[in-house]
């Protein structure tokens, strides 16, 4: 094999990995098993899993979704995920329903 030809051999391998990898980065977050819903005062990331909501409900006129989830130690166990605009709330909230 020629120097030229492992060159672009490598190149090919490296642009297949990156447009991979990209594909993967860019995974909806509706699809992922845990939900991240911003931060607490803190500054800690807040973030549920799927499988401890047993309720989540829409607030179109905050732009928001509630997520309600089981935690022996609080009464009251929600985590609010907020959205900049009604159209991106939807589009969350459509792909959350397909995904779940």
């Amino acid at each position: 094999m020629s120097k030229s030809y492992k060159l672009l051999l490598g190149i090919i391998v490296m642009l297949s990995a990156s447009l991979f990898m990209g594909a993967l980065i860019n995974k909806s977050e509706a699809s992922l098993s845990v939900i991240k819903a911003g931060v607490d005062e803190k500054g800690h990331p807040l973030c549920v899993n799927k499988s401890q909501v047993y309720l989540f409900k829409k607030d179109q006129a905050e732009n928001k979704i509630i997520f309600y989830y089981h935690d022996a130690k609080s009464t009251d166990a929600s985590v609010t995920k907020s959205f900049p605009d009604s159209e991106s709330l939807d589009s969350y909230w459509e792909e959350l329903l397909r995904k779940w």
